[in-house]
């Protein structure tokens, strides 16, 4: 239950039910009338309770979809309506489930509210939903600001990323090394990209097989970069594990 939530209800069972006004509550509860009585106050002071926590969830999830649907709209959202979010995410977090996970919404959330994205992968429930959500918000070029988001959010979750979420993630990257200038941007990406990987295959042995001929090309087009040069090796290490 959160703060809002337990206030009102501490209001309820301080006013109505024990007729006394709102304040810390007494450490101990007597008898009034009879136990009968008592019991009867105590289960409408509960159901009273648990109607009130369910219309404040009610009510923070239609806020909370309203404020995202308006974002889209508009292409932007308020720093406070990012900051309600994440608080009320992390209250709730079954709304995770509710919030839309098609590309057109994870590319807008990891662009512009990468903390809203960031919550999102974090709180939601089941590896399939956020590798769906982390699927859907790759598209290139990356720039540097979305792949340090997008990296945040998924590095505590390396061991559920799949083969596919993993492979097209390769792919965008390396589609982002082909078109952008600056060698320092591309050499960024690289070891972005080589941090997660060998986070996730050294957790996931059985990745390697899997991810082995397109993650071994990107390597060696880029041995010049210590992180490619050592998560080549690495692979070499684990593939002969993952055939045996």
């Amino acid at each position: 239950m959160d703060e809002e939530t337990e206030q009102a209800v501490r209001r309820h069972l301080a006013t109505a039910v024990m007729s006394k006004p709102f304040g810390p509550l007494p450490p101990s509860i007597f008898p009034t009338t009879s136990v009968a009585a008592d019991i009867q106050m105590i289960t409408q002071g509960m159901q009273k309770a648990r109607a009130i926590e369910a219309t404040t969830k009610r009510a923070n999830e239609n806020r909370v979809l309203s404020q995202l649907a308006a974002a889209m709209s508009k292409r932007a959202l308020s720093s406070d309506s990012e900051l309600d979010i994440i608080r009320t995410l992390r209250r709730q977090p079954e709304l995770c489930d509710k919030v839309p996970a098609d590309p057109a919404h994870m590319q807008f959330l990891l662009a512009s509210c990468p903390g809203i994205f960031e919550c999102l992968v974090s709180s939601v429930d089941g590896a399939d939903k956020r590798n769906a959500m982390v699927q859907g918000a790759l598209a290139s070029p990356l720039s540097v600001a979305k792949h340090n988001a997008l990296i945040n959010s998924v590095i505590a979750h390396a061991s559920e990323l799949t083969a596919e979420t993993l492979l097209r993630y390769l792919d965008v990257v390396e589609a982002t090394c082909r078109v952008v200038q600056k060698a320092e941007t591309r050499v960024h990406n690289v070891r972005s990209l080589c941090k997660l990987f060998y986070i996730a295959i050294n957790l996931n042995n059985a990745l390697a097989e899997q991810v082995f001929i397109q993650l071994s090309s990107f390597c060696l087009s880029f041995l010049k970069v210590k992180e490619a040069a050592d998560l080549y090796k690495r692979l070499a290490e684990l593939r002969p594990q993952a055939t045996s």
